[in-house]
């Protein structure tokens, strides 16, 4: 169960634990250190894969923050789930979501015996930010979310913005009608490829954003059950998103009900070094404030 170099501090404790009726979900857990004993009202922190992504995360980013998180008093769990890494698949649910929630709530159920942990904190990249959010509509142990490239929508304005950038670029009016031809020929697919899904009955191939009014009213729904939530995005969305208010644009509703940051200059995964630093201290800063 090998998670890459590196060797956590000698203030933390790293433990392999297994979770599930069969045992057949393996993770991670960072414990505090001994100057920053947990407490029993501190929620633990559950890190889901992002995809199918061993539980170290893109570039190691589980392994540091659930270190960091640990540092500060907040015991953390990189979870493998069932079927990535080192979890055996063995539910009976029929999507991979179904799964994930299942293989997340069963860890929950874990933590509380092995820690008395009664609350937590859910972190998850891209797909694993979809299924933090579905356990959290379920699940009213989730205290709180953290959704890295969650769901994304474009808004009249961030398409405005996204035309001025293509316009200021070498060539800028040929390259914006490119862009906006090819803009209009993508819309016209997606739409085309959600009709022959509707009139086969057959459910979406891989990552799709649900309507943007469920985004809206499941978002709503944990607010309005006092569940925090951060959502961060990378700046890499063009038009779908490309500004640090563009959720609120969208969402006007939804403004000052949860926390949102924005990094432009990142990729996807974090990748670079300074990037990740920066996600692993807005998250820590976060969840320290509202739960430390």
């Amino acid at each position: 169960m090998r998670e890459g170099h590196g060797h956590a501090p000698a203030t933390i404790r790293d433990e392999a634990h297994r979770f599930g009726p069969e045992g057949q979900l393996v993770g991670i857990v960072s414990h505090p250190d001994e100057g920053k004993p947990r407490t029993a009202e501190a929620p633990a922190v559950i890190v889901l894969n992002a995809g199918v992504l061993h539980r170290a995360g893109p570039h190691r980013l589980h392994v540091v923050l659930t270190r960091r998180l640990a540092a500060a008093g907040f015991a953390s769990l990189r979870l493998d789930l069932g079927g990535i890494g080192d979890s055996i698949a063995s539910s009976d649910a029929t999507t991979f979501r179904e799964s994930a929630v299942a293989d997340t709530r069963a860890a929950m159920t874990g933590l509380g015996d092995a820690l008395g942990a009664r609350r937590f904190v859910i972190f998850g990249v891209c797909a694993g930010a979809d299924n933090a959010l579905a356990t959290a509509l379920v699940d009213e142990r989730v205290a709180g979310i953290v959704l890295v490239d969650a769901a994304v929508y474009a808004t009249p304005r961030s398409v405005l913005r996204e035309l001025q950038r293509q316009l200021a670029l070498p060539g800028g009016l040929p390259v914006a009608a490119r862009w906006t031809a090819f803009r209009v020929r993508r819309r016209l697919r997606r739409g085309l490829a959600r009709l022959r899904r509707t009139l086969a009955e057959k459910p979406p191939e891989g990552r799709e954003n649900p309507p943007a009014e469920v985004f809206r009213s499941q978002l709503a729904s944990l607010a309005d059950r006092g569940v925090r939530v951060l959502a961060i995005y990378a700046g890499m969305h063009a038009e779908n998103y490309n500004h640090a208010d563009q959720l609120f644009e969208a969402f006007p509703d939804l403004r000052g009900r949860m926390d949102t940051a924005y990094f432009p200059d990142a990729n996807h995964t974090f990748t670079q070094l300074e990037d990740q630093a920066a996600l692993v201290d807005v998250t820590a800063r976060w969840i320290a404030r509202y739960f430390g």
